[in-house]
């Protein structure tokens, strides 16, 4: 896909609604917790495989009163995940994405309500859109095949990467590359920094997806 097709199509992007796929089901229970001796054990499990257990673990002392997860189907999403990559058709792409929410944690920090959010989806960027052109400087590359959204868009700091999954089309990889995001206040990162989760959450994500190209994501992203 050309640049000028894919400038183009940020437009109608825009313009266009997003699916955001939220709720729950599958592998957790997706129950509304109402504290956190109510957590329930499978959502907990499902977020860890998001955030890490470490993390989750982390956040959940830090987060105290409060703790909820909201998590849904992995499975579900690593299969509506490779079939949209499978049908995608760079001559038909009109950049319309499915937002998924894998995991998102609640609580209160010094009675202040705190969250942790994990975005993933499909790009609307791809690699070439990302490093040539005016727009490049918009990102960063903190590894090779590695790029950082400096913008911070609406559903906080991003990382695009390729992501070529079986079944689909030559170039797949790099004009529909993986896009994650973690959105969380300042509290929430207290526990656990946010470069942590985005790191956990990409690695997490390529490794569900069977991602070809092999990248590593540092441990240090955001400036």
């Amino acid at each position: 896909m050309s640049n000028t097709r894919r400038l183009s199509g940020i437009a109608v992007g825009a313009l266009a609604a997003v699916l955001v796929v939220t709720g729950c089901s599958g592998d957790g229970d997706g129950e509304r917790e109402k504290g956190a001796e109510a957590v329930s054990p499978a959502a907990l499990k499902n977020c860890g495989q998001v955030f890490g257990e470490q993390n989750v673990a982390a956040l959940r002392a830090g987060l105290g009163d409060g703790f909820q997860l909201h998590d849904r189907s992995l499975t579900e999403m690593k299969e509506r995940m490779l079939t949209e990559a499978q049908v995608w058709d760079p001559d038909t792409d009109k950049l319309s994405r499915t937002t998924f929410r894998p995991c998102q944690i609640e609580g209160r920090i010094d009675g202040e309500q705190a969250w942790v959010s994990a975005s993933v989806g499909w790009s609307m960027y791809d690699v070439t859109f990302v490093t040539e052109g005016k727009h490049a400087r918009e990102f960063r590359e903190v590894a090779k095949g590695v790029y950082l959204d400096r913008i911070g868009r609406s559903e906080g700091p991003s990382l695009i990467m390729p992501c070529t999954v079986p079944g689909t089309r030559a170039g797949q990889g790099e004009e529909l590359p993986l896009r994650v995001s973690v959105d969380t206040d300042r509290a929430a990162a207290r526990p656990v920094s946010t470069d942590q989760l985005l790191k956990a959450l990409a690695e997490s994500t390529r490794e569900l997806l069977g991602c070809a190209e092999k990248v590593t994501v540092p441990e240090k992203l955001l400036p």
